[in-house]
């Protein structure tokens, strides 16, 4: 049996908003390490978790972090944009810890296994998809030379790499144990602005795995399969984080929430019989096509505050090209039924969709203001490795470039001239704009402004405001 370390790298809110929109950035617990952590806790396995994002720690930190330890089996999580920073950083644990074994995962890995391995000749093995069972399997190998018997992994055996039988994922979800929140920093993280009310901390829970939709921009690395932990463990884990972090808001997480309303209605039910809905607001993530009114009535009364919807574009054509499978005017009514109930709005809209015309960002742009939900975030669009949308313009020669640390949907403050894709007739600088100008548009309205004001609960809601409004002017200017 191994000892663990499992790793957050050193990922700054910088380099994934830029400078200016850092500040609004999210620095979230890393639930995937916490559960792995978990698991290995209930086996009796070892483990420490090092969230270098959240304790603000460099590469060389997390090197003199990891040899001051004598943990065998490192694992590290990895989601595209973080490449380059995961890449260096097994380069230095190599160099200094070259006993170690690393292990990678997360949803970059999942994807691209064996381009993963190779990209990264330091590291010794990826973790394919869920990593609980799997990262445990690892862990208990009497010795490390028997990998080809555990699923779901890719590993170097004499210079040439070796991908495994598929894992399955876990059908029955409480047979995971609870996420290792104790070994997290867990003062230190917070939810983006736009996700939280008032003043306080705000947990994050993950009460369901997978999505059965087709959208082309989205890898769903959970499978299509939509599973659910019970209504009794999803109560009790709330009550935990009540009792022991004294919260009054959560951030409920579900690819689609509200996709099977069995369970987003039997959830409700819970949260009010327990008293839940008494204590705590909760926000959450859907698709328009899965609530009625009927449905967001009974989400409200179980505390449901906010609901951040997926619009995507102002173009019909757009939607349907990447197979959002609804219709503007499908938005536009779930979007006036959610307010008439008492939900606010958080609305994410992308630019630069393959085939979008100038004409058609700007629809985008006025189709949001339209809608006028009380956040709205633009987005450059990425197309991420694993995604039919990747496939499709790798395969056209329409990707410019395979640094995946350029893979970032924030570009546009970044200042990046390295941008995944440009669509037909589009340039680098017309994109980077236009997620800045979108902003502005958005926000900068006489009735927004006095709307925020209308929602002020606190001085950090002010605050937050304020800052937000003279880093839009700012962006004007520049």
């Amino acid at each position: 049996m191994h000892s663990v370390i499992l790793i957050n790298p050193p990922l700054t809110l910088e380099d994934r908003y830029g400078k200016d929109m850092k500040r609004f950035g999210a620095v979230s617990e890393p639930l995937g390490l916490a559960y792995i952590a978990g698991y290995l806790e209930s086996l009796n396995i070892p483990v420490r978790i090092l969230d270098s994002q959240a304790e603000g720690m460099s590469i060389d930190d997390v090197v003199t972090a990891i040899s001051s330890g004598n943990e065998k089996l490192i694992g590290i999580t990895m989601l595209t944009p973080a490449f380059g920073v995961v890449r260096a950083l097994c380069r230095q644990i190599r160099m200094y810890c070259p006993e170690r074994t690393i292990v990678l995962g997360g949803a970059h890995c999942t994807v691209l296994p064996e381009r993963t391995l190779k990209e990264i000749p330091e590291a010794d093995i990826v973790s394919i998809g869920e990593g609980e069972v799997t990262f445990a399997e690892i862990a208990q190998l009497k010795d490390i030379s028997l990998l080809s018997g555990i699923k779901g992994i890719c590993f170097r055996a004499d210079n040439t790499l070796i991908k495994t039988d598929e894992r399955q994922p876990v059908q029955y979800l409480d047979q995971i144990p609870p996420p290792a929140r104790h070994l997290l920093p867990m003062g230190k993280y917070h939810l983006t602005a736009s996700r939280v009310s008032g003043s306080g901390y705000c947990p994050t829970i993950l009460v369901a795995r997978g999505c059965p939709f087709s959208c082309t921009f989205c890898s769903r690395t959970f499978g299509r399969t939509f599973r659910t932990h019970s209504i009794g463990r999803i109560v009790s884990e709330i009550q935990s984080l009540i009792y022991t972090y004294q919260i009054s808001q959560l951030n409920i997480e579900a690819d689609t929430l509200t996709v099977n309303k069995k369970f987003i209605k039997a959830l409700c039910i819970g949260l009010i019989e327990s008293g839940i809905s008494r204590r705590i607001r909760w926000t959450c993530e859907s698709r328009v096509d899965t609530v009625d009114e009927e449905l967001l009535e009974l989400m409200h009364k179980a505390g449901c505050w906010q609901i951040s919807y997926g619009v995507e574009t102002g173009s019909q054509r757009l939607l349907d090209s990447i197979n959002k499978s609804v219709s503007l005017e499908q938005i536009e009514q779930v979007f006036r039924i959610t307010k008439r109930v008492g939900i606010s709005i958080r609305g994410f809209f992308m630019l630069g969709l393959p085939g979008e015309t100038h004409a058609e960002s700007q629809a985008t742009i006025d189709f949001a203001k339209k809608l006028n939900p009380l956040w709205a975030q633009f987005t450059v669009t990425v197309p991420y490795p694993g995604t039919k949308m990747f496939e499709y313009l790798d395969q056209q020669g329409k990707i410019r470039t395979y640094n995946w640390e350029k893979y970032n949907t924030w570009s546009g403050w970044q200042g990046s001239e390295e941008i995944p894709f440009v669509p037909d007739g589009r340039t680098v600088k017309e994109l980077r704009n236009l997620q800045k100008r979108a902003l502005r548009e958005f926000y900068l309205r006489p009735e927004v402004v006095f709307q925020f004001l209308k929602h002020i609960q606190s001085w950090q809601d002010l605050q937050k405001y304020f800052v937000g409004v003279m880093v839009l002017l700012k962006s004007k200017f520049r």
